[in-house]
């Protein structure tokens, strides 16, 4: 991957001696190295003290580069202090060991090192990202803080000008009583990053109103103080986002980041030629689809869910009978690598048969008056070498919530049969998209249950279908997942799934992620970069297949024009650590 941003940062010799033995330049070093090692562009301005030690670290390290050698009498807002030494003033509120003259200085000259940086701009990058020193020292969980900054390093940004800035308050302050009299915490002050002709405007402005401020205020304060100031008074305008001085610090919001690949000029893409079900009643079309292949009779089998409603661009759902009652067909198909009208490209599994799969529900009664009618989302896997179905469902359960059925899959006899309700212990008001496992707990079939938290569970055929919740686990990664589809083998240590996530819009849209599985404790590992097939906002994958160094996946777009899609398992290389 390229570095896209330039780390900015800085030590100065600012204190005689340290005023706080947990806090010595040794002890900084260390965190700071923590960020080196991530291999990101650093770029630093020290005073001559230290020039011997990063002289020896950046002849070992070459993503740091040192900018610049001075003092802090050297900087442009220590000089403009100096001229106006009647009006610095410290605040009566403040750590008198710490919060002095130089200290002041020396963090109102944050954007003072950005632009010394960005004159050089030794890294040729469009993009800036201050960070503090000893920055780490605030992460509660370093580990995956420092791989999020270099996730940031590696991103793609908003082509339009920003500089986003992390704060505690939600609120403006613009009064000069409570600029000058303590800390003010509408920006954190650690962190911040921006395109370099912001970064510069952001310069501009503060150098040429910082004497304006001193006169304002008769005091000299901290560097949160002049920007909440300058904001106030609109000359500048950051995109503010709720931090604290913890992890939360780095959360870039995801308006400035492009934070996912379409891939869809590295897939090949073909679709299906589906036969029409609509009758007099409804009109049905095609949406998500499942995969399985069954490895006793060596064919490969797709189950279609078609739907009786049309979600148009603008997120109306069209119901053509005018009753908004969800109907579900389930369309099996044996699929082949053949030619097709569609598609000449012959690594494709294509259709070759399509037929609609009956219900043997006589073991359970339906409500015709249901919201929903019949199996939705239907997942094929394996059961002690029986291909099974887990699906969504609503008017076979009594009390009309949305439960879990599992049953068998006969495809050959185009039906779903021995249908089991999944009881659960708790209060639940929906159940959905539960995805097989390979694995197994005491001969029990393992599912994961769902992603926030992370649960992994098996449902007791012996006790009334009750869930029964194994395992479950906390990650901020993992708990923004949703769905996915089975998972299978992907290597000797690992099995592989497809996850989703979306973000609030109208209509919202959804990311896709592959996320491996630790097959010894069916824990999450590590996940992909965010990714989407196409343009649509919302896509929907319930099925895909590894195959001859390809992934195959069978995704829907907006509930309806299904696709299938090759790419090869290169182009989404699964890198990133949970």
């Amino acid at each position: 991957m390229v570095n896209s941003v330039t780390f900015v940062t800085s030590y100065l010799k600012i204190y005689d001696s340290d005023y706080d033995l947990t806090k010595t330049f040794e002890k900084r070093l260390e965190l700071f190295m923590k960020v080196v090692e991530l291999n990101i562009n650093i770029c630093l301005i020290i005073s001559p003290e230290y020039k011997d030690v990063f002289d020896t670290i950046s002849a070992k390290h070459s993503n740091l580069i040192i900018i610049d050698v001075l003092s802090i009498e050297d900087m442009e807002f220590t000089k403009i202090g100096n001229k106006n030494v009647d009006l610095l003033v410290l605040p009566e509120r403040r750590s008198h060991i710490k919060d002095m003259h130089n200290y002041m200085f020396l963090m109102n000259s944050k954007i003072e090192f950005i632009k010394k940086t960005i004159d050089v701009n030794p890294f040729n990058n469009d993009y800036f990202c201050w960070f503090d020193f000893s920055l780490p020292y605030v992460f509660r969980n370093i580990e995956n803080s420092l791989l999020k900054m270099k996730k940031y390093s590696e991103s793609n940004y908003i082509s339009t000008p920003f500089i986003a800035m992390p704060g505690c308050f939600t609120y403006k302050v613009g009064n000069t009583d409570v600029l000058k009299g303590s800390i003010c915490w509408r920006f954190c002050g650690g962190f911040f990053i921006g395109d370099k002709n912001s970064l510069l405007s952001f310069y501009d402005v503060s150098i040429s109103h910082f004497e304006e401020f001193l006169k304002l205020t008769e005091k000299l304060v901290w560097e949160v103080n002049y920007w909440a100031w300058l904001e106030a008074c609109e000359y500048i305008t950051p995109i503010w986002y709720p931090a604290d001085h913890n992890d939360s610090i780095i959360n870039i919001p995801s308006q400035v980041i492009k934070f996912y690949t379409q891939i869809s000029q590295d897939c090949s893409i073909c679709k299906y030629n589906y036969p029409d079900y609509s009758n007099e009643n409804d009109k049905f079309y095609p949406a998500s689809a499942s995969y399985i292949y069954d490895k006793i009779n060596k064919k490969h089998i797709l189950n279609t869910r078609y739907v009786n409603y049309y979600y148009l661009d603008d997120w109306e759902c069209i119901f053509h009978t005018g009753r908004r009652q969800i109907k579900t067909l389930n369309v099996k198909s044996e699929l082949n690598k053949n030619d097709c009208e569609e598609c000449d490209d012959k690594s494709f599994l294509k259709p070759i048969m399509y037929d609609i799969v009956n219900i043997d529900d006589s073991n359970l009664n339906s409500n015709p008056n249901s919201m929903s009618i019949g199996l939705e989302d239907i997942r094929l896997y394996y059961d002690n070498e029986s291909i099974k179905f887990i699906a969504s469902n609503i008017n076979y359960i009594p009390y009309g919530k949305n439960r879990m059925i599992i049953g068998d899959y006969d495809y050959e006899n185009n039906i779903c049969k021995n249908l089991n309700i999944v009881n659960i212990p708790w209060d639940s008001r929906c159940e959905k998209n539960w995805a097989p496992l390979p694995s197994y707990l005491n001969n029990n079939k393992l599912f994961l249950y769902k992603w926030s938290p992370y649960s992994v569970g098996f449902v007791n055929s012996e006790n009334n279908f009750e869930l029964h919740i194994e395992k479950q686990y906390e990650n901020e990664t993992v708990n923004k997942f949703r769905g996915s589809t089975p998972f299978i083998e992907y290597n000797d240590d690992y099995y592989v799934g497809l996850v989703h996530y979306s973000i609030a819009a109208v209509p919202p849209v959804y990311y896709h992620s592959l996320v491996l599985l630790d097959k010894n404790t069916n824990l999450p590992a590590f996940y992909s970069d965010s990714f989407k097939f196409s343009s649509y906002p919302i896509e929907f994958c319930i099925g895909f297949i590894i195959e001859d160094s390809n992934y195959t996946f069978w995704v829907s777009q907006m509930d309806r024009e299904p696709i299938c899609c090759n790419i090869n398992i290169n182009k989404i290389p699964i890198t990133n650590k949970m």
